[in-house]
This record gives C-alpha cells, structure tokens and sequence, in this order.
C-alpha cells in the first residue's frame, strides 16, 4: 500500500507540476488588453472583422482551457491533501477503497467507477425540464382510443396535419389559386391545338 501511495503522490505531484506550467502559459495570453494587441491584427479597424474569426475562437478556447487547468489543478491539490491526511484512495460517496486501477487512471478521483456514474446521472436528471417527467412519451400519450375516448385526441390532429402529405406537390393540390391551369401551356393562345385553328380558315 506504501509502494502504490507513492506512486500516486509522484503522479499527482507530476500533474500539479505541468498543470502550474500551463496556467502560467495561459495567464500570460490574458495579460493583453484586448484582442488587437493579442493578434497584432489591424483588420478590425477596418470593414473585415470575419477575419478575426479564427484568433477570436482560439482566445475563446484559451479562456477555457485556462478555466479547465484551474479546476484540474484544485482536484489535484485536494488529493495530495488527502494522501497527507490518510484519507485518499477512500470513495467520498459510499466510503469503500477505490480500486488501484481506477487510481492509476485517474489519481486525483474522488469517487469509485460505480458511484461516478450515478453522480453523472443525478446531474443528467437535475439539468433535464422537470416537464418532461409529465409529457413522456410525446406523442403517444395523446393517443386515447384504448380509453374509449371519444374526443379530438393526438391521432386525429396528426390526421389533419397528414392529409397535406397525399400530394407529392403542394401545388397540385385543387384549393391552390392556380388549380385551373392547364400543364404545358403559359397562355390561353397556347391551349389553341392545330386542328381548331385549321377549322377556322375559310375552305
């Protein structure tokens, strides 16, 4: 047990260490003012900010990984606090010994595989609408037909809606203004077929 806490003390010392170099590295791009200075890019004095795109999503990201670093590096040191209180490698959930393997993975987790998952489905549930409980499944809960339920349920408003989809074309339907319109022909002097126009010429 001696041996593997001092192995996970080294990698979580190792971490902090290359956790402290990259907030260092990123509080150091957010010394700039502003993000002219960053880029040293004179286009957005001018009419081009869409060229700016790219450096404004890169010093977007920076922001969040800085923010990433911060909280990865908190995670570590309150794992080496642990390891100095006696405490580590304990799950802070069910109180039962993480095993090795998940310590090796990840050294500064604070609970074992099973309890992780239910913590990430708790906060799953907790940011979904609390509605969503009551109007589940969508659609078949207003099918009441096996309720001898006489009334305009779901089934009849889909049958509304789908009596628009018997038409490939919207424009075939015969309530459309141009329903008398004859295909092939722009124009009346266009429907005159050849025949009708030789009727009229003097034997």
């Amino acid at each position: 047990m001696e041996t593997s806490l001092t192995r996970h003390r080294l990698q979580l010392e190792t971490l902090k260490k290359d956790l402290l170099s990259r907030t260092e590295f990123t509080e150091g791009l957010q010394k700039h003012a502003g993000l002219r200075d960053a880029t040293q890019e004179l286009s957005m004095v001018d009419n081009h900010p869409a060229d700016l795109a790219s450096e404004n999503f890169e010093r977007a990201k920076d922001f969040s990984l800085h923010e990433k670093n911060l909280l990865l590096l908190q995670r570590v040191e309150e794992a080496l606090c642990k390891i100095a209180e006696g405490t580590y490698g304990i799950c802070e959930n069910c109180g039962r010994q993480i095993p090795e393997e998940r310590l090796d993975a990840v050294p500064y987790t604070e609970y074992c595989l099973d309890c992780k998952q239910e913590v990430e489905d708790e906060s799953h549930d907790f940011e979904r609408p609390i509605e969503e409980k009551i109007l589940f499944p969508p659609f078949a809960r207003t099918y009441l037909d096996d309720q001898d339920y006489t009334g305009y349920d779901g089934e009849d408003a889909w049958q509304d809606v789908d009596q628009f989809n018997k038409l490939p074309h919207v424009f075939e339907r015969e309530t459309s203004d141009e329903s008398d319109e004859t295909i092939g022909a722009v124009e009346d002097t266009e429907r005159i077929a050849n025949k009708e126009y030789k009727a009229q010429l003097p034997d």
